[in-house]
């Protein structure tokens, strides 16, 4: 079994729009329980009480994502100022994920770093690379090589950049 969910909220208030993804995916969930997710937030959130939330309806999900430009899914389509969260339930599929660290002084150790978190928690040789990093202070050409070194030229890596809504100042990676 693999299954998605996705939660997505435009209310302006921190508390009230994760309240809303997190009882729209606790709905879609059925009783399953996610294994990890991803989630995009607009920059202007709270983000440590959203991740505190998710944590605390999930605590044992592997989560990444990121600030944003803009928000899309197949609950409210395409907005901006907002949340959006999906989560995955699988008893066939590992899903894990790691956190690169200094990423702009050294992408391609931060790069490696992530990959082997990731990879401890796994019996399974990896298949695909989602991806979400900062992207204010290095390279994204440069995460890209080190995530290839890492996990060898021919794995699938999938994602973008953390954005802030081009006021280029800080971003937030699992928001």
């Amino acid at each position: 079994m693999f299954k998605a969910v996705v939660g997505h909220s435009n209310d302006p208030d921190s508390l009230s729009a994760v309240e809303e993804v997190l009882q729209q995916c606790t709905s879609s969930l059925a009783g399953n329980i996610p294994k990890a997710g991803i989630i995009f937030a607009a920059i202007d959130f709270e983000h440590s009480l959203i991740l505190q939330q998710i944590d605390q309806a999930f605590p044992e999900i592997e989560l990444i994502g990121g600030t944003t430009d803009g928000e899309i899914s197949s609950v409210l389509e395409f907005q901006q100022d907002s949340i959006s969260l999906m989560l995955f339930c699988s008893d066939e599929v590992e899903i894990h994920a790691g956190v690169g660290r200094k990423v702009s002084g050294d992408p391609i150790t931060a790069t490696k770093q992530a990959v082997e978190q990731a990879k401890v928690k796994s019996t399974a040789v990896p298949r695909l690379c989602l991806t979400h990093p900062e992207s204010l202070t290095t390279s994204g050409v440069s995460i890209l090589n080190g995530l290839k070194l890492a996990l060898g030229q021919h794995l699938p890596i999938f994602g973008g950049l953390a954005a802030d809504q081009s006021r280029y100042q800080k971003t937030a990676k699992n928001v």
